[in-house]
C-alpha cells in the first residue's frame, strides 16, 4: 500500500466514523450490485462505478478486502451507505464475513447493528 492509499484509507474511515445518515440523493441515485464472477460489489451513478468493494471466498466465509470510493464523491455518506448495502446483501447469503478492510472495520464499530455478522 502506498502513501495515497494509506490517506485514502483513513479518509473513508473518517467518513464512515463520522457520517451519521447519507444523503437523500444517494437512496434514488445509486445502484449497488454483486459481481460473483468478479469477486465485487459495486456502487453504480448512471453509467459510472463510483464505488468498489473486493472480496474473497475462503470456504464459507466472505473475506470483505478492501473498500473504494471516488473523491469526488466522499464526503456525502456514499461509502457508509455502500458499505451496509452490501453487508446487508451478505447478510442474506449466511456465510460468515471477516473483514479485512479497515474501512469495514470502522464502519461495523460505529454501527454496533452489523457487529454479529462480522467472524
Amino acid at each position: 500500500m502506498n502513501v495515497a492509499d494509506d490517506q485514502d484509507t483513513a479518509a473513508l474511515i473518517r467518513e464512515v466514523e463520522e457520517v451519521d445518515t447519507p444523503s437523500a440523493e444517494t437512496d434514488e441515485e445509486i445502484a449497488v450490485r454483486r459481481i460473483d464472477a468478479e469477486h465485487r460489489y459495486v456502487a453504480t451513478l448512471g453509467d459510472r462505478v463510483i464505488a468498489t468493494i473486493l472480496y474473497r471466498r475462503e470456504g464459507a466465509t466472505t473475506v470483505i478486502e478492501s473498500t473504494s470510493v471516488a473523491r469526488e464523491f466522499r464526503g456525502r455518506g456514499i461509502a457508509a451507505d455502500f458499505i451496509a448495502d452490501v453487508l446487508d446483501d451478505l447478510r442474506g447469503t449466511g456465510v460468515a464475513i471477516t473483514a479485512e478492510c479497515p474501512v469495514v472495520v470502522a464502519f461495523v464499530r460505529s454501527s454496533p447493528e452489523y457487529a454479529d455478522l462480522l467472524a
